[in-house]
């Protein structure tokens, strides 16, 4: 018999995990300081929506300082508990995630979505998806209360995604994420340097931020190395074997 600990066993059922405290604060507090500098120095309000799709703070990615909140010795442990670090290929710019004061006057229930389909300023063509492996979130906040910009999580939508497109088949990918009968979201709280660690097929979103503070985290895509190549002319049979078995390349499985 196999055992395995009950935090894994967690993450495989829910498609996710929160770690409390697992980056140092002196990493985040380096990293809050450069972020903030940038936005004071080179925010420019005209590309608003290209930051809050694809990146704040573009010219600090991939800098040591905020790749250090993901090549440290705790969360690459927690990484290589789940997938060999041999089989991946690191995203080597991450992305800033920023959800302002104040965004909206009233809150309303977040929209989930899967990374790597189609979704306006996020540069996937339609008609294509571009799966990873493992998404890894750093908190450089407090979050304390709900509808604060809080990353949100539908636990357990990994399986019910890859059970849809099992169903459909390959042709249904033309037709983007589905509108799935998804379960209640929950909304995360927690500190700055605690991490959650996510399968890439669970459905996701920040909540609206209706508080008196910005939400700052940072982000991180993983994948396997044969998904970081979409060059490769197999890339497409590739990309629906992960999204169709989505353990394919992992240690663990359900």
């Amino acid at each position: 018999m196999v055992f395995r600990s009950s935090w894994i066993s967690a993450f495989v059922r829910a498609g996710y995990f929160h770690f409390p405290g697992l980056v140092s604060k002196r990493t985040v507090s380096t990293a809050r300081r450069l972020i903030d500098d940038d936005l004071a120095e080179n925010y420019d309000p005209a590309r608003k929506a290209e930051y809050d799709s694809r990146s704040f703070c573009p010219d600090l990615l991939g800098t040591p300082d905020i790749l250090a909140l993901l090549h440290n010795r705790a969360v690459k442990k927690r990484i290589g508990e789940l997938v060999s670090h041999k089989t991946l290929a690191l995203d080597t710019q991450g992305q800033i995630a920023l959800r302002r004061a104040h965004k909206v006057e009233h809150p309303s229930a977040p929209v989930a979505h899967v990374d790597g389909f189609p979704a306006p300023y996020n540069g996937v063509e339609g008609g294509e998806v571009i799966p990873f492996t493992m998404l890894v979130g750093v908190f450089l906040s407090e979050v304390k209360t709900e509808f604060a910009g809080n990353f949100t999580v539908w636990p357990g939508s990994h399986f019910l995604v890859e059970e849809y497109f099992n169903h459909r088949g390959p042709q249904s990918v033309r037709k983007g994420l589905p509108k799935l009968s998804l379960g209640k979201p929950v909304q995360l709280l927690g500190s700055p340097g605690d991490v959650v660690i996510c399968h890439y097929a669970l459905a996701h979103a920040a909540a609206a931020n209706v508080s008196d503070h910005d939400r700052y985290a940072c982000f991180f895509r993983l994948w396997h190395h044969e998904l970081y190549d979409r060059a490769n002319p197999e890339y497409r049979a590739l990309a629906w074997t992960h999204l169709t078995n989505i353990w394919t390349g992992w240690k663990v499985s359900p």
